[in-house]
């Protein structure tokens, strides 16, 4: 198997790079000096990522993915087998998501993020497996969010994916037992600077959201995180010794000192204090 040392120049894909989480995830194993594939279904925004991994010091190569599509799986890996060798580290990142009720949802929105987060897990992890089992070794990580575990309103497609996502992780784990390849969750908190939320933001859909999370408890306080955080507790979870590994990392962002906000426009207020801090 794989050393899993930070030291050690491992093969690392990373699905939705282009953007976000993705994006911070990939520079974070550019610090590490590994070799980073990165895909996505817009190859100008992952050609702003591949500067960051190589300044970081490693090394990035870019192509076209379609996570929905085992054609195009297949491509990305045979291209990143082409330039890096096998991949030994699969972050499954890519996902896509809108806020509002189920009835204001198109068929083809809800089709949307249960393939790109459910469907295109499955099969990422699938062909990663090929490989993995051959060479005795490796980490897939599916990034999940807190709306798996935590019943939340006007995200219900996105939530339900997710959901699945954690359970395929669980069942994946134990099917894989024996083989030296490890299986994690990083379960994420409320992040800004992603492109979802930053699509959102201001809309009426985001707005009435919000709003109903904050009077619902699920919003308690303006504490936020950043992609970056999410990309250290990811490399965190792939730099672990063999011996063990993380089941899942639930990583939420902690309460700012002082009072919590009581009423929503507090809320508000705060977030945007946060986010633009004078």
């Amino acid at each position: 198997m794989t050393s899993n040392n930070p030291e050690t120049n491992r093969v690392a894909i990373v699905t939705g790079a282009g953007t976000g989480i993705g994006k911070a995830i990939a520079t974070k194993f550019g610090h590490l000096g590994w070799r980073v594939a990165i895909g996505g279904r817009r190859v100008h925004r992952l050609a702003e990522t591949v500067p960051l991994v190589e300044r970081a010091g490693g090394t990035c190569f870019a192509h076209e993915l379609d996570v929905t599509k085992a054609d195009s799986i297949e491509q990305f890996f045979e291209r990143t087998e082409t330039e890096f060798g096998k991949a030994d580290v699969i972050i499954n990142n890519a996902a896509v998501g809108r806020y509002g009720p189920l009835d204001d949802f198109s068929a083809e929105e809800i089709e949307a993020e249960i393939a790109t987060k459910l469907t295109g897990s499955l099969l990422m992890a699938r062909r990663g497996i090929q490989t993995m089992r051959a060479e005795q070794g490796g980490d897939i990580v599916f990034i999940t969010s807190v709306s798996s575990v935590q019943p939340w309103p006007f995200h219900l497609p996105y939530a339900a994916s997710n959901a699945g996502v954690e359970h395929a992780a669980r069942i994946l784990r134990q099917e894989l037992e024996g083989t030296g390849i490890r299986v994690g969750v990083l379960r994420c908190g409320e992040t800004v600077g992603t492109e979802f939320s930053d699509r959102e933001q201001g809309t009426e859909r985001m707005i009435s959201a919000n709003d109903y999370w904050f009077r619902r408890g699920l919003l308690r306080h303006t504490g936020l995180m950043t992609p970056d955080m999410v990309a250290d507790a990811v490399a965190k979870a792939v730099t672990l010794p063999n011996a063990y590994q993380y089941e899942v990392m639930s990583v939420i962002p902690t309460a700012p000192i002082g009072e919590l906000p009581e009423t929503y426009e507090e809320f508000i207020e705060g977030v945007m204090n946060l986010m633009t801090p004078s």
